[in-house]
């Protein structure tokens, strides 16, 4: 028996050995080859040479092209809907480009976890690129309505309209010019294509520049994070996704433009002290709104979420002999109407969920916050959630008078 298997060891070890020699003289097989051209003779060695070359033989899965099919399917998606924003809304060419130019740094697919899986991939970014039936009619944007059909009635542009966003709407972006802050200068780091990119590569550095100092409620010692100005602030969080944008194509159809109507975007995770103290926020607004009425038409404030709680605290700053000096009667004169989209004047319940447990799935735009939820766990979201002393302005305002208890809420029927 020994003899028999030390036989068989050196036979298929010179199997190989002229195996190797005749790959030289024979092309190797494939699935549709035939066979090759070998001794056919019943000798074991040839014998051995012939299971040898045939183990070699690769089969091609049957599911590699059902795999190319679907990646391919998911590619000429992404491509098609990026297409038709582009073709629909002409301005958003520079998000397009910077987009295309994200995508040639790295392989997407590699930086998925392996949790994730494909059809719930395919379903949030169906969702987030409003492809889904389900959703009801599509608005495109640039229809411009309603106001094309109240144009047509005679509605005309009247006075000067200020824009408020709410928490989290305005962009950030970075102005340090210090360590990993380099790359960043003047991109935005709290919105557009860049926040997304900063997640993946450089998660690190993204939560240093996000997060506020524990002690001073600031920037930490060599970060500098400043809101975007003009309309584009806030007009679209990334390409495709509209904040303000529809507002403000809406508002341009009855005649305003940018010397009319502008866009108060802020820094959402400093406090309203501190938006005074080190941005000077409530100064510019109140200037921009004197400046304004020089044309003869009052300002119109319109906000949405913590906004109109921003709004509140200026007609109050603006009116304090601590603050704007503007006297008992500078709101009267100067501010025609204030509009409240959503507003969030007494807070709101769900800022307790996101201090406590770092939940965010409901308050943050649905690509951040899936971003946020696959790539960074609740605990360290928390941390960043808990670094903002603008977010306490959003805790719930007039206890149970307001918000009612276990037993029930006030304006229960």
């Amino acid at each position: 028996m020994q003899n028999d298997s030390s036989s068989i060891r050196h036979r298929g070890k010179a199997a190989a050995q002229q195996m190797d020699g005749l790959d030289a003289e024979t092309s190797t097989p494939t699935a549709i080859d035939t066979p090759l051209d070998t001794p056919r003779t019943n000798s074991p060695l040839n014998l051995s040479i012939q299971a040898a070359l045939e183990a070699r033989i690769i089969y091609p899965p049957k599911r590699i092209k059902r795999r190319r099919w679907f990646i391919s399917g998911i590619a000429i998606g992404v491509i098609t809907a990026l297409s038709a924003i582009l073709y629909v809304n002409p301005t958003q060419n520079t998000h397009i480009n910077r987009m295309q130019e994200i995508l040639g740094d790295f392989d997407v697919s590699a930086l998925l976890p392996d949790s994730l899986l494909s059809d719930e991939f395919v379903h949030d970014m169906t969702k987030l690129l409003a492809l889904d039936k389900q959703a009801g009619p599509i608005r495109l944007t640039g229809e411009f309505e309603p106001a094309m059909t109240l144009e047509k009635e005679g509605l005309r542009k009247k006075h000067n309209v200020v824009l408020v966003p709410g928490i989290i709407s305005s962009g950030l972006e970075s102005w340090s010019t210090a360590n990993c802050s380099r790359p960043y200068f003047r991109q935005r780091l709290w919105g557009t294509s860049t926040m997304f990119k900063a997640i993946l590569l450089d998660k690190e550095c993204w939560v240093q520049h996000i997060m506020l100092d524990k002690r001073t409620g600031l920037d930490p010692h060599g970060i500098k994070l400043r809101a975007a100005q003009g309309l584009d602030a806030a007009d679209y969080f990334i390409t495709g996704y509209w904040i303000w944008g529809k507002a403000i194509e809406n508002l341009a159809v009855l005649g305003y433009d940018s010397n009319d109507m502008t866009l108060a975007s802020y820094d959402w995770r400093v406090s309203y002290y501190d938006l005074e103290r080190r941005d000077q926020y409530f100064s510019r607004l109140q200037s921009r709104i004197e400046l304004a009425q020089r044309t003869g038409a009052k300002t119109v404030l319109v906000t949405h979420s913590m906004g109109s709680q921003v709004v509140q605290y200026f007609m109050k700053w603006v009116e304090s002999p601590r603050g704007g000096r503007g006297g008992p009667q500078w709101v009267d004169t100067h501010i025609e109407a204030v509009i409240n989209l959503a507003g969030s004047p007494l807070g709101v319940p769900k800022t307790l969920a996101s201090l406590l447990s770092g939940e965010q799935r409901e308050t943050v735009q649905p690509l951040a916050s899936y971003l946020l939820d696959h790539f960074m766990n609740r605990k360290e979201l928390a941390r960043i959630f808990r670094s903002w002393t603008g977010l306490a302005a959003l805790l719930p305002k007039g206890g149970s008078a307001v918000w009612g208890d276990l037993s029930g809420a006030p304006d229960d029927p």
